[in-house]
């Protein structure tokens, strides 16, 4: 049997009420090329994260997320190193 698709999800813990979703997916023997987000405030999503092997970053907020400064720093910074880690 060959394998034509894999997919992959996993969560981070922000904090109490925010998390990170992840989802991954990979075709047949390839290498990881990407990864996507949502971004989850009590259980709502409030934004999206993606990014590529090679780089390309993304980082949305729906308006009225919720958020505070710091809040939107730890997540960005979470998202980062989570990805940075997977896509090595």
């Amino acid at each position: 049997m060959d394998v034509i698709a894999q997919n992959q999800s996993a969560v981070t813990k922000v904090t109490d009420n925010i998390r990170i979703k992840y989802s991954m997916s990979t075709k047949g023997k390839e290498t990881l090329k990407d990864i996507t987000a949502s971004i989850l405030n009590n259980d709502t999503t409030i934004g999206y994260f993606n990014m590529s092997r090679s780089g390309i970053t993304g980082f949305s907020l729906h308006e009225g997320h919720g958020l505070s400064q710091d809040e939107i720093k730890q997540v960005f910074q979470n998202a980062i190193d989570d990805a940075t880690d997977v896509l090595k």
